[in-house]
């Protein structure tokens, strides 16, 4: 429920939330936040291991799609990056390949490393028919995005 409908994970230090679940069934015992994490994070690497070995089988080439904000409350800056492909069965797909921190400065190598680890770790670095980057200025610049 809490990834379904993307709930905070203090969701579960609620008062009204641990007695919701308790009247529903009082031998339930919910964790912590930091138990929460911790199931979230291993199914996602368990995600990921399967998307990796999924993009390692396709045969297509792959386009690269990547979109960099800083966040207005934290002053925090993230890149998502997306592959796009077609399929086997010839449907258009995209996989979220990473939605990370990108320390400051934002500078065109901090970007192009970022996007590199990225392709490297997903075995796409030889599979790129292009890459497509957001309207930021630095990104003219970027070395690996050329």
């Amino acid at each position: 429920m809490i990834v379904l409908h993307e709930y905070p994970l203090s969701m579960v230090d609620h008062v009204g939330f641990r007695r919701f679940v308790g009247a529903l069934q009082p031998l339930f015992k919910i964790g912590t936040r930091n138990m929460i994490r911790s199931d979230i994070m291993k199914h996602y690497e368990v995600e990921k291991k399967k998307a990796i070995e999924y993009m390692a089988g396709i045969q297509s080439r792959v386009a690269v799609t990547t979109d960099l904000w800083t966040s207005d409350n934290q002053k925090r800056g993230y890149m998502a990056i997306t592959a796009h492909f077609i399929d086997e069965s010839w449907t258009l797909r995209n996989i979220i390949m990473r939605f990370i921190y990108v320390p400051a400065p934002h500078t065109a190598d901090v970007i192009g490393e970022e996007l590199y680890e990225s392709l490297v770790e997903w075995n796409l670095d030889e599979k790129i028919s292009s890459v497509t980057l957001d309207n930021c200025t630095t990104n003219d610049a970027c070395p690996y995005c050329k």
